[in-house]
């Protein structure tokens, strides 16, 4: 059983979907358990913040999409913050994605199921860092999505039995077959609010590569509308919310993919692009280390080096299209060592040897 903190469209909810549906798939029974509410709502006293949430709220209403409107792994939607014990079935495991559900789950009763962490990002950004790291030093067995984030538990936190279970693609939505590259160049990028995602810096980069190729042209997408305060660069295209059928032809059309974040505990839309076939220019910012090979797949450059990066992003867009062709599909190639069915059997194998479920019919 997978306890989440709330829905939406992140890269952790959607993969967590799929691990979850992974697993079905192999003959488990899986419930995926998530509060329906977010924040609390500001006192009606604080008028203009009690104003902007209810107006969010209405036009969100009915429409506000998320990766759990729809699983083969059963679904239990909870009304309010938090999920309870009594809200969720008995289970062998129970297992928690974020920090503070984990501080939660450390009081569940042992009919919930043996208790496990399954570390999707270095949290100290997201709440009271001593509190954060309290749930890492927890004797709970780890799971982890990339080598970073195996190495920081391992010497940080003590845990050195941390679990690698990758990410995997949905090779249904995002396989590709073999091109060249876009009759105009061009560069793609998620677009986030969020500010350790460091979109700047790729805006940046590409306003510096566009002094070299004056047509380069942006592809994007993102969950939330851009912000006025953004100095884009030219031949800037935004698609917000695309639909998910829509996505892979976004990562189609551009000849590399940007990321450009602080921290990244995994970076989802940088293995899915390199699955369509797309050379990926990145920081060094933690788990798209896992799936960009410096030179071969594409480029890692220095956290907020926008130069560095305009200078891959101008190499792999001139490139010949020959020279194109095989980072692209080296870029490909190790995208495909990527799949859930991999990723399903990882975790059922150490649930098996190290927390104690037992047999093809356990629940997870």
């Amino acid at each position: 059983m997978w306890v989440l903190p709330g829905t939406g469209l992140s890269g952790g909810v959607k993969s967590t979907r799929l691990l979850a549906e992974a697993m079905v798939a192999r003959g488990h029974d899986v419930t995926i358990a998530y509060p329906r509410s977010g924040p609390p709502w500001p006192s009606p006293l604080h008028v203009g913040s009690f104003a902007r949430r209810a107006m969010k709220a209405w036009r969100s209403l009915g429409s506000d999409p998320h990766h759990l409107e729809s699983s083969t792994a059963r679904l239990v939607p909870v009304n309010g913050r938090h999920v309870l014990p009594r809200h969720v079935p008995d289970a062998d495991v129970v297992i928690g994605t974020w920090w503070e559900t984990m501080e939660s789950l450390l009081h569940w009763p042992a009919h919930k199921g043996i208790k496990a962490h399954f570390v999707r990002h270095h949290e100290i950004f997201g709440g009271d860092p001593e509190r954060v790291r309290a749930t890492y030093r927890l004797p709970i067995q780890k799971f982890v999505i990339a080598r970073w984030l195996q190495r920081v538990m391992a010497e940080q936190y003590g845990q050195g039995d941390a679990v690698l279970v990758p990410n995997g693609v949905d090779w249904l939505q995002f396989n590709s077959e073999p091109r060249g590259k876009a009759p105009v160049p061009t560069v793609g990028m998620l677009y986030s609010h969020v500010t350790w995602k460091d979109s700047d810096t790729s805006f940046a980069a590409v306003r510096l590569a566009q002094k070299s190729v004056p047509n380069l042209r942006v592809v994007a997408f993102g969950n939330k509308p851009l912000q006025p305060t953004h100095d884009l660069p030219k031949n800037f295209e935004f698609c917000l919310r695309p639909p998910q059928d829509q996505i892979p032809q976004l990562y189609r059309s551009a000849d590399c993919w940007l990321v450009s974040s602080i921290t990244e505990g995994f970076g989802m839309p940088g293995l899915e692009s390199a699955a369509c076939r797309c050379p990926v220019v990145s920081t060094r910012c933690g788990g798209p280390e896992d799936y960009v090979h410096d030179g071969e797949t594409g480029y890692l450059v220095p956290v907020g080096d926008a130069n560095e990066m305009a200078r891959r992003i101008v190499d792999v867009v001139t490139q010949d299209d020959e020279r194109w062709r095989r980072m692209s599909e080296a870029s490909y190639a190790l995208a495909r060592t990527f799949n859930w069915q991999r990723s399903a059997e990882l975790l059922e194998s150490a649930l098996l040897d190290k927390v104690g479920a037992e047999g093809a019919g356990a629940q997870a």
